[in-house]
């Protein structure tokens, strides 16, 4: 047979199509990180890993490539750039950040200083966001827009930072915030600098689709949009009016959408433009998609075009519409949150089941002892010794009706406990001998595909599947996994992941595959005490800050790392996990009253000697200590 290498490991799973050549792997069989797609540069993703175990950085483990961030940003603003050129566009560019993807501190941070050269604005839709985004505005001159439900605490707080200095435009979501703007604007004296934003007929693709179309949550409808021109004109207020924003969609899957929404959008510009009103900015909002699976298909998982295309039709199809119609070309602003932080964070977690692949009995010896077995073990293991490609399927269909016949035979007390037990032992058997013999098989047979469930074994592994990737079991969002080390050799188990949470949904049953979706996860069998991990990736992008506190697991360790030519790599921040108090005081527990609850309750015991001093001293240490330790499981 044929000598596993690397590159089987990248086909097997999808690497070079998802990766956008930040990840390969190295000779050692490890997964490493390169800080851009062009660099000869890596890290050892295992070795990092190894590392920070050894500083007492205990997994799970959120490791933040900050270098991969700052490329994205550039990456985005390069493809514009050269669109621009391409076209001759007689306008600019503007990337603005929306804060709801990922708002932790320091990554929002990272992205204003990175983004400095770009002009990078920030965009919120709460207040708040909208503080948060103000404090990195500071000193920074960072623009921002507001988006989102507002109420008059909201709009008099962006009137008066506008009258302090900062450069905010808010964007009238509705009728009703209108009348709310102008009248907040009449009574304190400051003009706004306003958007509007249009709800176009033009809609998405995928989950997230009803963000666009005339069903759409926020926007105004054409003839709402036509009065509020009116209503602006007849208040004196229409010149502040800079800006048209749209939006129809996160995770836009096809071209073809993002291309009728431009079209249409480019259109409302311009017969605004005619009306009078002196729009400088066009906000085609967000959707720019991640190719998560790496199939390059309109499934919603992926994205069928590249950050180039995108870029070009934008700018083409915008040129094209305001030079038939005979108006200036705007600015465009982009909201490509997904796109811009979905690649630069991984979450590595340990497998904890090491020692417990192999546990079940061995019946081997039954094989040549097959008169004491029931007619119906016997008939499996003739199966099992018979196989071979020529009765492949025959034996399939065998096997499973013998199966069920066991399973019946149990039920009606015709069938002990031990036979029951050798047809399950033989049936797997013969199914991971068929396994052996698809896998050698092209075409595999239709009914021989959907087999290989049988053989899955579920992997438990040191995470909160609500914590850490929340949109895997909210949305059945794919993303890809995949073990960090062992990748020279070939992966001999077929299996799915379980979280450690109670809840029988915290399991990913889904993964990337070599041909898209497969409904197992190739992985080593793991030796006794094997530190064996893996890495989730791609999941920058909304889920370190939807995840759920599903059994009180809270935050993991997050690490930022940046490359280091020398030293290959530089730990710039260390941020601790939540510890279990912290989570507890997510709701409204608190670590004191819990400790003098307890001691308090244990002092009676002691007093009617149903338990000793010592004992209870014992009991208490350890309870505060599991109140200051982290939330995930140790050694």
């Amino acid at each position: 047979m044929k000598r596993w290498s690397v590159s089987d490991s990248e086909r097997i799973y999808n690497m070079p199509n998802w990766g956008s050549d930040l990840f390969s792997i190295n000779k050692k069989g490890h997964v490493c990180v390169h800080p851009t797609p062009t660099s000869k540069y890596a890290i050892d993703l295992r070795a990092l890993v190894d590392d920070l175990v050894k500083r007492k950085i205990k997994p799970p483990i959120l490791i933040r490539f900050m270098d991969i961030l700052q490329g994205r940003i550039a990456a985005i603003n390069r493809a514009f750039n050269n669109a621009i050129a391409e076209n001759d566009y007689p306008a600019g560019y503007q990337t603005f950040y929306p804060i709801k993807v990922n708002q932790q501190r320091q990554v929002v941070e990272a992205i204003a200083n990175f983004g400095k050269k770009h002009t990078i604005g920030l965009e919120v839709g709460s207040k708040p966001e909208l503080v948060a985004a103000i404090s990195f505005a500071a000193g920074n001159k960072l623009p921002i827009l507001c988006n989102g439900y507002k109420d008059n605490e909201f709009i008099e707080m962006v009137l008066y930072a506008t009258r302090v200095g900062f450069d905010i435009t808010i964007v009238v979501e509705k009728l009703f915030e209108l009348e709310k703007i102008i009248a907040l604007s009449q009574s304190t004296g400051i003009v706004p600098k306003l958007g509007i934003r249009v709800k176009l007929s033009s809609k998405g693709t995928g989950k997230w689709a009803t963000s666009g179309g005339e069903d759409a949550k926020f926007g105004l409808k054409i003839s709402e949009l036509l009065a509020a021109v009116e209503i602006l004109r007849t208040n004196a207020l229409l010149q502040t009016v800079k800006l048209l924003h749209f939006h129809i969609g996160s995770q836009i899957t096809k071209i073809d959408k993002i291309k009728n929404a431009l079209i249409e959008g480019s259109r409302i510009y311009a017969e605004m433009r005619k009306m009078g009103v002196d729009l400088e900015y066009m906000d085609i909002g967000g959707g720019l998609g991640v190719d998560y699976d790496g199939s390059k298909s309109s499934y919603f998982s992926s994205v069928n075009y590249t950050v180039e295309e995108y870029a070009n039709d934008v700018i083409y199809q915008v040129k094209n519409i305001c030079e038939e119609a005979g108006v200036p070309c705007p600015n465009i602003i982009s909201e490509s949150g997904r796109a811009t932080v979905a690649h630069y964070s991984v979450l590595i977690t340990n497998i904890l089941n090491t020692d417990t692949q192999s546990t079940q009995p061995d019946f081997e010896k039954i094989l040549n002892e097959t008169e004491k077995l029931s007619p119906t073990v016997r008939k499996l293991v003739d199966i099992y010794q018979s196989l071979d490609r020529h009765s492949l399927r025959e034996d399939f269909h065998d096997t499973l009706q013998l199966i069920q016949e066991a399973t019946s035979l149990f039920n009606l007390g015709y069938l002990n406990l031990n036979d029951r037990a050798l047809a399950e032992w033989l049936c797997n058997k013969i199914f991971f001998k068929i396994n052996g013999i698809v896998e050698r098989l092209k075409p595999v047979p239709d009914e021989l595909q959907s087999f290989q469930l049988s053989l899955r074994q579920t992997y438990f592994a040191n995470f909160s599947l609500f914590q850490s990737v929340p949109d895997s079991w909210a949305i059945d969002q794919l993303f890809p996994i995949v073990p960090l080390q062992r990748l020279n050799q070939k992966p001999d188990v077929m299996a799915s992941i379980a979280d450690i949470t109670c809840d029988s949904d915290g399991e990913i049953t889904s993964f990337v595959g070599e041909n898209g979706r497969s409904k197992f996860l190739p992985i080593h069998q793991i030796d006794r005490d094997e530190d064996y991990y893996i890495g989730f990736f791609l999941i920058g992008a909304y889920q370190e800050i939807l995840g759920d506190m599903h059994n009180l697991f809270g935050d993991t360790n997050a690490v930022h790392v940046s490359f280091n030519r020398k030293t290959n790599y530089k730990i710039d921040t260390v941020i601790n996990g939540d510890a279990t108090w912290e989570s507890l005081k997510y709701v409204q527990y608190k670590g004191p009253e819990i400790l003098k609850q307890v001691r308090d309750a244990l002092e009676k015991n002691v007093a009617l000697r149903k338990v000793s001093f010592e004992e209870t001293s014992h009991f208490l240490e350890m309870l505060d200590r599991a109140l200051v330790s982290y939330t995930y499981l140790g050694e």
